[in-house]
């Protein structure tokens, strides 16, 4: 039997002509949004053997692509089953070393607002030792050339240049293509969950790393967490992405039952 399904959480509307029953398209492991990102004029695509790469947007070549919502399940796993379910695509992942973790990985299309994307991972880990180490890490690769961090304090998000220790979410501006508009991205975990949020540059990419569950995990616990990422137009991030990290930290939390 899959593990229990997260309860649906209220978030902004949906873009206008955006498909109520949109879900992901595919099989055999390779699923495709449905949806085209904005700026780019691609689908977002999963391949369930590649969770490390996540939800992938092609750009103008090679080093424009745009890699969001990454699973490091290293240094080695396989994969064991997959399902689609609606909006939902979920993969189970067993570790091949001594930490014996069973990660589960849920793909989510999120709602978001005109002229925006988003998708949501949600990540479930169990061990069948008695006790294991639980550290996961979702990782994004942005071609990126401005970085600002975010954090959420009475319900907005306040954003500035430099990290703070209680930042929770990155907005990137992506280099756009030539004859497309300037996008931005958003990667937020949610602050009842997160760890640590770290991002760093390599020349025009940037590296952003959410780490989960920081204790250790014990034989017959559930441990869940999740995070957010979003694309959208360059010229007004800071309120869509605001918005979008705001309602996500406001949403309850996960059923882990």
């Amino acid at each position: 039997m899959p593990p229990s399904i997260p309860q649906q959480h209220s978030f902004p509307p949906a873009s206008p002509g955006e498909p109520a029953s949109a879900g992901w398209l595919g099989t055999a492991g390779r699923l495709t949004d449905p949806r085209h990102s904005p700026g780019t004029n691609h689908p977002g695509g999963i391949d369930l053997d590649q969770p490390r790469r996540g939800i992938t947007l092609a750009g103008q070549d090679a080093s424009s692509e745009v890699a969001l919502l990454g699973l490091d399940l290293q240094p080695a796993y396989r994969l064991t089953d997959h399902w689609l379910r609606g909006a939902d695509v979920t993969a189970i992942y067993e570790s091949a070393d001594a930490r014996q973790l069973r990660t589960t990985a849920m793909w989510r299309l999120h709602p978001s607002m005109a002229g925006t994307q988003a998708w949501e991972l949600v990540v479930s880990a169990q061990t069948s030792l008695l006790q294991s180490d639980s550290v996961l890490a979702v990782v994004s690769d942005i071609d990126s050339t401005t970085i600002l961090w975010g954090t959420c304090r009475e319900g907005t998000v306040q954003w500035q240049g430099d990290p703070g220790p209680e930042a929770t979410c990155v907005l990137l501006t992506h280099s756009s293509t030539p004859g497309s508009l300037p996008t931005s991205v958003l990667v937020a975990a949610h602050p009842g969950d997160a760890q640590r949020v770290s991002a760093v540059q390599h020349g025009r990419r940037t590296s952003v790393e959410c780490w989960l569950f920081s204790t250790a995990l014990e034989k017959g616990v559930l441990l869940r967490s999740r995070v957010l990422a979003a694309i959208g137009p360059t010229a007004t991030a800071t309120q869509w992405a605001g918005d979008l990290a705001s309602a996500f930290a406001a949403s309850p939390p996960l059923l882990t039952t």
